[in-house]
């Protein structure tokens, strides 16, 4: 579930997408009509698992947004779902499935769909950025996804990377999310364009919204707004990937989401941060890479998820 979208889909045992659907996330409404879309869309694809000709699931993972625990399925707070506090989110999608539900983060999830069939495979320690409405982040280390205390560890979106800079939507201040997600691209163009409302020039919309895409696009066509934007927003990035580097050490940074999209264009400030910040050492060990699942790294992360604490109850 994002903030936009949910993709609900069908994965095998060895993580093959057989089919996926997509739906509305609808995540201004209450907490009851928010489980009801989600099971909704879940029944819907069962649904039509079982026209295909597919076995009924003998898993459900679930990944949305928000700092969450996973043992409990309690979610603390979502940014972009205002009616998730503390909300026990795992107990209410049991009872209207009626089977056992995984929730993981979302952004975990990802993480464990890159390491498990996409650019990290084979890699113990990776560092993944997801770059959308917000930034999320996950951890593996040493083959193991970093849950913390109780489980609100990589909330790699919400490190500080300009102590004086723009309020974010957790309530802190310069957090990385105000600088490389979508949400923050468009507040650094009002800003630029010292904009005294929220509409934005057209050439950056999509259908009267601000659009990533839109931005790369302009960019490339030599828009120094643009250009000078994603600088911006590649040197904060490259200011937290320094730090991720110099405390894990990991084999590789996967960088996703729709953002990601303008790496080639945020990497060059994004590098000269990073071998500026970050021991040199630890830069040669380090590969910076685009996420290759796409809209399937949380699918088929949420299926790991879920196959895996399958197999450790029958063990």
């Amino acid at each position: 579930m994002g903030g936009t979208n949910i993709r609900t889909a069908a994965v095998s045992r060895t993580g093959e997408v057989m089919l996926m659907l997509r739906g509305p996330a609808k995540a201004k409404g209450t907490a009851a009509e928010t489980v009801e879309n989600i099971s909704r869309q879940v029944l819907a694809l069962e649904d039509a698992a079982s026209k295909s000709g597919l076995r009924r699931a003998i898993a459900i993972g679930v990944a949305v947004p928000g700092p969450l625990n996973v043992r409990t399925g309690v979610i603390y707070a979502a940014p972009h779902v205002k009616s998730w506090r503390g909300f026990p989110l795992r107990r209410n999608l049991e009872r209207r499935l009626g089977q056992t539900v995984i929730v993981e983060n979302d952004a975990n999830a990802w993480a464990l769909g890159e390491y498990w069939r996409g650019a990290a495979r084979g890699r113990k320690d990776v560092v993944l950025l997801t770059l959308g409405t917000g930034v999320g982040g996950g951890l593996i280390v040493g083959g193991n996804l970093v849950h913390g205390k109780s489980g609100m560890a990589a909330e790699l979106g919400h490190i500080t990377v300009d102590s004086n800079g723009m309020r974010c939507d957790c309530g802190a201040y310069g957090c990385l999310e105000t600088y490389a997600s979508a949400s923050g691209l468009s507040n650094l163009i009002q800003k630029r364009l010292r904009l005294k409302e929220s509409k934005l020039p057209p050439q950056y919309l999509h259908d009267g919204e601000f659009s990533a895409r839109k931005l790369m696009i302009q960019a490339r066509a030599g828009d120094r707004v643009a250009v000078e934007i994603l600088a911006t927003a590649g040197h904060f990035l490259g200011v937290a990937v320094a730090s991720f580097i110099n405390i894990f050490n990991p084999e590789m940074v996967v960088i996703g989401g729709g953002v990601a999209g303008a790496l080639p264009l945020m990497r060059p400030a994004m590098l000269r941060e990073i071998r500026a910040r970050a021991f040199s050492a630890a830069v040669a060990q380090t590969k910076i890479v685009k996420a290759a699942l796409g809209p399937l790294g949380g699918v088929v992360g949420a299926a790991f998820a879920a196959l895996n604490s399958i197999a450790a109850k029958s063990v």
